[in-house]
């Protein structure tokens, strides 16, 4: 008898049992392996279930699927991260909607079905959200009093109308219901900004005979002439800052890079920092170093910003802050919108618009400088 190992002894064992089984019942066939979906976490059972569900246009759509055809929000995610890697999507906006759409399974409790989530159950989110306040349960920030300031709200209510249009693109429900749900509206306000003197204070906060205190100074100088974001000035690399030229290549978002010019006393900051105070990098190509040489955080560079704002006595100092005080000083200067649309990274003027509300100290300097009333003769 030919010895053979175990395993290889109950193969062959089950397939001469199937062979001796289609033989013996002709009508028998083999069992076929279930075709594999694009999502593969998905459950599967056999049990029908028929249901409606309202389109956009208000029109009825029908859907038979099985009852194990279920999809938790949970797999919804992951499907979510799946399509939204492969497509590029930058980290930020999926830890976005991730965050806003586990706000909102933790708000549905048991209800994780997404076939069964209404368009009224975020219009419930949102009242309910609206009335949350800032920083519950958070590991370092105490919590605060106010509610949630409804900007927090309508973004949170659009990541999640987001969320759930890609769930119908990708047909895992039959429509998104919240496609029907109005985002709330809010109150268009002035953009928060330094005057110049307030600028000046602020850039004499740091203690320049300092490797971090100059870094610092350098970083702000930059952050009000570029009136760049955040994140595409502390991810500069070498490479993308051209003192000889004077500009700098930038990373904005959707990963759309652009040049934006500096003025000749930010080159004049940068080589200085470059030559004299910037530490040996360690593992990293970046242009802003810790003072151990490894990247800065954007963390750290906020925080930074903040302590110097405190420092100085100017109120809510943070860094997009400074994004929006170089954006109205480049317009008080005499820059025009198109430049400036340029140099944010908008994509629309309407944007631009939105960003450079000029103060309204701005336009009662206007009047007085054009008023038609005081011009008349009478």
């Amino acid at each position: 008898i030919e010895q053979l190992p175990s395993k290889q002894l109950v193969a062959r064992s089950n397939r001469a049992r199937d062979t001796f089984s289609l033989k013996s019942n002709p009508s028998a066939t083999p069992e076929t392996p279930q075709p594999q979906t694009a999502y593969p976490f998905f459950h599967s059972t056999a049990r029908k279930v028929t249901q409606n569900h309202i389109a956009p246009d208000g029109s009825l759509i029908t859907s038979n699927h099985e009852d194990g055809d279920m999809i938790t929000i949970a797999e919804g995610l992951k499907a979510y991260h799946i399509y939204a890697q492969a497509s590029g999507h930058s980290k930020s906006t999926i830890r976005w909607i991730t965050s806003a759409v586990t706000y909102f399974s933790e708000f549905l409790g048991d209800k994780q079905d997404i076939s069964q989530i209404t368009a009224n159950d975020l219009r419930r989110f949102i009242i309910a959200f609206g009335e949350r306040r800032g920083y519950v349960k958070h590991p370092f920030k105490p919590e605060r009093k106010e509610p949630l300031s409804p900007i927090t709200v309508q973004t949170y209510a659009r990541a999640i109308r987001a969320f759930f249009g890609h769930m119908a693109a990708e047909d895992l429900i039959p429509a998104n219901p919240m496609q029907r749900v109005k985002i709330p509206k809010v109150q268009i306000r002035a953009v928060p900004t330094f005057s110049a003197s307030e600028v000046e204070r602020l850039l004499r906060a740091p203690d320049r005979t300092t490797s971090a205190g100059f870094r610092d100074f350098a970083l702000m100088f930059t952050f009000i002439d570029t009136a760049a974001r955040l994140s595409e000035i502390c991810n500069l690399h070498e490479k993308d800052v051209d003192i000889e030229h004077g500009s700098l290549k930038v990373m904005g978002k959707g990963g759309i890079e652009r040049t934006v010019p500096i003025g000749s006393r930010v080159c004049r900051a940068l080589l200085k920092y470059k030559l004299k105070y910037r530490p040996h990098p360690i593992g990293t190509s970046a242009f802003w170093l810790s003072e151990d040489g490894g990247q800065i955080t954007l963390n750290r560079v906020e925080s930074q910003i903040r302590r110097y704002g405190k420092k100085v006595g100017l109120q809510r100092c943070y860094a997009h802050k400074l994004r929006h005080t170089g954006s109205v000083l480049f317009l008080r200067n005499g820059g025009d919108p198109f430049s400036l649309q340029k140099m944010l990274g908008h994509t629309t003027l309407q944007m631009t618009r939105h960003y450079c509300n000029l103060a309204d100290t701005d336009v009662k300097q206007a009047h007085i400088k054009f008023g038609v009333a005081d011009r008349l003769k009478i």
